[in-house]
């Protein structure tokens, strides 16, 4: 009898300790994620709700959570922007519990319309200004003048220096200049090359005006250097010269510009070799920069039939900043 109870006894206490091992055991959840076609669905996401455990499907759509602990749970599966949540009810200690969650996916969504191509619309050709033609003022007026730094007469200019530097300006190229400093802003350069300040005769427009500029080089031979520029006039024999006025002198320059002076003279000469000075030697210092001189010239006997106007510069032997400006006018009258 006493061993019988014993048996009991010992029976409870195996299915006592069965079932404290059973309450401690985790839940084990398999399942598989697939499409609506049963297809499985690889890379997809399952989470518990309660959020408390997660997983992501194999290539085969399949999935194992475990350690699951006892409690109401549903399963939600996404994959991309699709999603489908399955319930699972209560999950009891030591369970396994095995599912299947369908995701409907969605069908992509249809192309845009394609865009009708737009033909390329042409480009206009880049517009070209054409530069105005500066004219002087003094060729606006009714008198009778020659600007000797025009143009027509600028391709005329046979030129030579003491360096000897000869040429026709005909025969030499013109381009636009800009100068710095109060120097040169804007003007037009013709000689023998346009790379050096070297060259002994340009026009320019300065103070709204035509006039001649000549430089001399930087580095100056110790005797000086001069620049003669031979101006034929072309007028008929019906033409007399009344008189001539010449503006002399050089632009503005910075405050510090190096001392020195340019002398200069105006010559005439008519169709029959008759030779007359204008304008005797004139010496301009750099200290008057910006300064102008004006002589007037009357014309007398011969010198009203004067084909040939002469110009003489000379430099002392400074020449940095020898940018001389003439501006000579020739008036005339008809007989």
């Amino acid at each position: 009898m006493r061993n019988k109870s014993r048996i009991i006894l010992s029976s409870i206490l195996l299915l006592i300790i069965a079932f404290i091992g059973c309450a401690k055991k985790p839940a084990i959840i398999k399942g598989t994620v697939t499409d609506e076609d049963n297809k499985p669905l690889g890379g997809a996401a399952v989470f518990s709700v309660p959020q408390r455990y997660s997983t992501l499907t194999d290539t085969l759509g399949q999935f194992i959570i475990d350690g699951i602990e006892s409690g109401q749970y549903s399963l939600l599966a996404r994959l991309g922007e699709d999603s489908a949540m399955v319930n699972i009810g209560l999950i009891e200690p030591g369970q396994t519990l095995i599912t299947t969650i369908k995701i409907r996916i969605a069908p992509p969504p249809p192309p845009p319309p394609e865009k009708p191509k737009e033909e390329p619309k042409p480009v206009p050709a880049p517009k070209v200004e054409k530069e105005v033609e500066f004219i002087d003022p003094v060729l606006k007026n009714s008198d009778k003048v020659l600007v000797l730094a025009d143009k027509e007469f600028f391709k005329l200019f046979e030129v030579e220096s003491s360096d000897d530097l000869v040429w026709e300006m005909k025969k030499g190229t013109t381009s636009k200049l800009k100068f710095k400093d109060g120097r040169m802003y804007e003007g037009y350069f013709s000689g023998p090359s346009s790379e050096y300040f070297e060259t002994a005769a340009r026009r320019c427009i300065y103070d709204n005006k035509l006039w001649i500029y000549t430089h001399g080089p930087e580095q100056t031979p110790a005797e000086g250097r001069e620049i003669y520029i031979t101006i034929p006039l072309g007028l008929p024999a019906n033409i007399d010269i009344d008189s001539m006025i010449v503006f002399y002198g050089f632009p503005k320059f910075p405050a510090d510009s190096s001392p020195g002076s340019v002398k200069f003279r105006m010559v005439g000469e008519t169709a029959d070799g008759g030779i007359s000075i204008l304008l005797d030697w004139e010496k301009i210092d750099h200290a008057t920069n910006g300064n102008f001189f004006k002589k007037q010239i009357p014309t007398l006997g011969d010198n009203r039939k004067i084909q040939y106007v002469s110009l003489e510069i000379n430099s002392d032997g400074d020449a940095v900043w020898d940018a001389f400006l003439i501006r000579p006018l020739v008036y005339f009258s008809v007989k």
